[in-house]
């Protein structure tokens, strides 16, 4: 790949970061279409938990686990607000990482995959669409 379209990739990255993060005022009102966005468009690569509970009327959207080929991403929603982890598959150990370097490490991930996927260039797409 030319330097030049290094350059470009990272102002888009840029972009699609800014567009996510403007829409993040209410984490638990876009955590839920995050979640939804994703594992329509990655469902092989994506697991969504919800809270249980046999009394409540909706199970609302507790964790979301990306799964790359390398790595694996979660995001938790908890009562204090949302914690995110990153880990290698070779490394193995989750470190918590904040929601813009997991939102960054999802984008990146999710680019390098839509050069040879459909569905995860569908999954980029649907993110700022």
């Amino acid at each position: 790949m030319p330097m030049s379209d290094l350059g470009g990739a990272d102002r888009e990255m840029d972009v699609v970061m800014a567009t996510l993060l403007a829409d993040v005022r209410d984490i638990r009102v876009f955590f839920p279409v995050l979640a939804s966005k994703l594992a329509t468009a990655l469902p092989d690569a994506v697991e969504v938990e919800r809270e249980g509970g046999v009394f409540r009327k909706s199970h609302p959207v507790r964790k979301i686990t990306v799964r790359t080929d390398d790595e694996t991403l979660e995001a938790e929603l908890t009562p204090t607000g949302l914690v995110c982890r990153s880990s290698r598959v070779f490394q193995g150990v989750m470190a918590e990482i904040d929601f813009e370097a997991w939102l960054r490490l999802l984008l990146v991930a999710l680019r390098r995959q839509a050069e040879g996927s459909a569905s995860a260039s569908a999954a980029l797409r649907a993110l700022i669409a």
